[in-house]
């Protein structure tokens, strides 16, 4: 009986000491990914209340994007719910983390869908165009790829793309629940440590 007790009290004695020490083992050995490109300036209006958004309103905050083609189907939509639920993940972290989709001025289907800390912002084709040449620049340097020119293959980029706290471009995730997660923890990362952790 006496050695089982000392097995559990050394268990135990090791899984606390490792607990302790995981904190500072993750900021030494988890780290952001790097910047790929800047977005540069650009704006855009939130699709509900046409109110000006872009990189001077969201300056010194990190954000996830996302993208939705027109027409939105119901499908569309439901493809963004999930990531606009990802602001679930960030409560913590106050109004350091946006989530945004950009889309077309004309997406019926997403105009009353934004709440809290997601915004969907849209534009004319002419105010996209250089919005999405930003974001596909920076792709076609992550991927090595290009991924389409016109507004429709931009605008259906499956990814998740997160955007430091200074504009530059960290990464793109899939569209999926790992995607998804990888992308916020990557933002929650930045949005507790600064652009240079």
């Amino acid at each position: 009986m006496k050695r089982i007790i000392n097995v559990w009290t050394i268990s135990f004695a090791i899984g606390a000491l490792a607990l302790t020490a995981l904190p500072f083992l993750q900021k030494r050995f988890l780290k952001a990914p790097p910047p790929i490109a800047p977005l540069g300036p650009w704006s855009l209006k939130t699709l509900d209340e046409g109110r000006a958004m872009g990189s001077a309103e969201l300056a010194g905050r990190v954000v996830l994007f996302f993208f939705a083609p027109t027409p939105c189907d119901a499908a569309c939509v439901d493809r963004q719910l999930p990531f606009a639920r990802g602001v679930d993940h960030t409560d913590d972290l106050s109004d350091r983390i946006r989530h945004v989709t950009i889309t077309r001025a004309d997406n019926q289907g997403l105009k009353a869908k934004a709440i809290g800390r997601w915004h969907v912002l849209a534009g004319t084709d002419d105010e996209l165009r250089p919005v999405l040449a930003s974001f596909h620049a920076a792709w076609a340097r992550f991927a090595g790829t290009d991924a389409g020119v016109s507004i429709d293959e931009r605008l259906s980029l499956p990814a998740v793309v997160l955007v430091d706290q200074n504009g530059d471009v960290r990464g793109f995730w899939r569209d999926d629940a790992a995607g998804r997660g990888n992308a916020i923890n990557a933002a929650r990362l930045l949005a507790k440590q600064g652009p240079t952790p």
